[in-house]
């Protein structure tokens, strides 16, 4: 009995040795949740995880998302990657916001371009400011949008919620960008709420039919949205952005950026960087404007969560981060 015992407890000993020394089995996938379509992230979303899987040769995939729901399904291994903003990766780390426990499983990969909250409406409206959306039809974005969070704190530093919009007679309807598009088009929506690239190929559309215009957000009331979110910035719709538009008009900004799942292999997270601004020429030919203002330099502009040790590998060797 006794030799016995010993053969079983050396067998035990020598599967445990195994599995502590066995090295991390290798990523076969990578899943992506980028944006909504008639955006600029989910296009390019499909576009970059085409290019990573030619160059690291793991099967990806590319699903729409949201800025907040994204990192928290990257956060709960749902995805590897996500596409969200810097100020919305920040809220999820710590646990604050929309975000009722912090997402330590998130990680900076990159920063791309500026993201402007745009808020637009009919151009024979007779709404011209914030306030005068108390009682009015909006569409703010989807429930986990980023652009649907940012629409709540500029509402509220004008002393507007979405309840009490609709107490007043209002609406809000929580749909992408090519519903909000329509619901426009036909007579449906009063403003069209959304953050993201400048210019935006809806809005764009809209600027056509019927033509729009671009609610301002004053010094004052930005200086509120700031308090209440330091994470977000003071930015422009440049003129010239849309056809027509002959001023800048202020508005609220951020940095769309990409985060990871930290258990991605740093050599992985590494690849990916490295293949993706190998291959940036590709991704233009998707999003011009977009790709062009998202400069490898700027790769951890406005980052204020822990970057992948990978990625930043990548950037030490370009020069980019010291």
């Amino acid at each position: 009995m006794k030799r016995k015992g010993f053969i079983v407890m050396a067998m035990l000993l020598v599967s445990v040795f195994l599995i502590t020394s066995t090295p991390q089995a290798e990523q076969k996938f990578l899943r992506m949740f980028s944006g909504p379509e008639g955006g600029s992230w989910y296009p390019l979303g499909s576009a970059m995880m085409g290019i990573v899987e030619k160059g690291t040769e793991i099967s990806s995939s590319n699903g729409p998302g949201g800025g907040v729901g994204n990192c928290k399904a990257v956060n709960g291994g749902r995805a590897d990657l996500g596409w969200t903003y810097t100020h919305t990766a920040y809220n999820a780390y710590n646990g604050r916001g929309k975000f009722n426990k912090k997402s330590t499983n998130l990680r900076h990969l990159m920063s791309l371009y500026p993201g402007v909250f745009q808020m637009a409406v009919p151009k024979n409206s007779k709404i011209n400011s914030v306030a005068d959306l108390k009682d009015k039809r909006i569409v703010p974005g989807k429930v986990g949008f980023s652009g649907t969070v940012i629409a709540e704190q500029v509402l509220g530093a004008f002393d507007i919620t979405f309840d009490s919009i609709k107490k007043n007679g209002g609406s809000i309807s929580y749909v992408g960008y090519s519903d909000s598009a329509a619901l426009m088009k036909d007579g449906h929506s009063d403003c069209y709420m959304a953050v993201t690239s400048c210019p935006q190929s809806t809005i764009i559309d809209l600027n056509f039919r019927p033509g729009v215009r671009f609610l301002p957000v004053d010094k004052e009331h930005m200086d509120k949205i700031l308090q209440m979110e330091p994470g977000l910035m003071a930015t422009t719709i440049p003129a010239g952005a849309y056809k027509n538009l002959e001023a800048d008009v202020p508005a609220v900004g951020t940095v769309t950026a990409i985060v990871i799942h930290k258990d991605v292999s740093d050599d992985l997270a590494y690849k990916i960087v490295k293949t993706l601004y190998a291959n940036w020429p590709e991704l233009a030919k998707v999003k011009k404007k977009a790709i062009e203002d998202s400069k490898p330099e700027n790769a951890l502009m406005g980052a204020r969560i822990p970057v992948h040790p990978g990625a930043m590998r990548y950037y030490k060797e370009m020069g980019y981060a010291q």
